[in-house]
């Protein structure tokens, strides 16, 4: 789609360029410009509602309404997944701690970070990955890492459908948040998990 998106850039290069082709790959890559501010401007919207995400388990229906149009559908699901096994949890064994009851689910540190900032944008055709540079401080302590959005374009733009952990210390979340959702409602339903 990425030509679709050129097409009004087009005519205009054609004046300015010359030829057709020399129009198009302009047009191309003007396209792929304003894709790389629409995938930046959502990371940025993403570090923007994190505070209200960060290290307390599944988001507060405020913090969900807020996350919601930055989302996919399937990411979306996943979350309403996970509120499911939560609350079924919950009403099996009342006593114990539910599954995404606490932690940080939007990066890979259980405490979450105090700040996230956008990294690089890397883009293709109807997808894209951008870095979150993610860090935590606490009185003297204080570290760092990237975790990635994992991005798709979709008929109403560009939305979040995923969040890929790449924190790399003992106990950091793995994989990603839609994967560790995943394997917690495949275990949920006693079918094998992939570890």
């Amino acid at each position: 789609m990425l030509i679709c998106n050129a097409l009004p850039h087009i005519a205009r290069a054609e004046e300015i360029y010359g030829s057709t082709l020399d129009a198009q790959a302009h047009a191309a890559r003007a396209a792929a410009a304003e894709d790389g501010v629409e995938v930046s401007q959502l990371a940025e919207a993403f570090c923007a509602v994190y505070p209200d995400l960060r290290g307390g388990g599944l988001p507060s229906p405020a913090a969900r309404h807020a996350l919601e149009p930055l989302i996919t559908l399937g990411l979306d699901g996943a979350l309403t997944a996970a509120r499911h096994l939560h609350d079924v949890a919950i009403r099996q064994a009342p006593g114990d701690k539910p599954p995404f009851a606490d932690g940080d689910l939007f990066s890979s540190l259980f405490e979450g970070a105090t700040s996230c900032r956008v990294g690089a944008v890397t883009l293709a055709r109807n997808t894209a990955s951008v870095e979150l540079r993610y860090a935590y401080e606490a009185g003297t302590l204080m570290t760092g890492w990237t975790d990635r959005l994992s991005i798709l374009r979709g008929d109403d733009g560009w939305r979040i459908d995923d969040v890929v952990y790449d924190g790399r210390w003992d106990f950091a979340n793995t994989g990603s948040l839609r994967g560790m959702i995943e394997s917690a409602a495949a275990a949920e339903a006693g079918l094998p998990t992939a570890d």
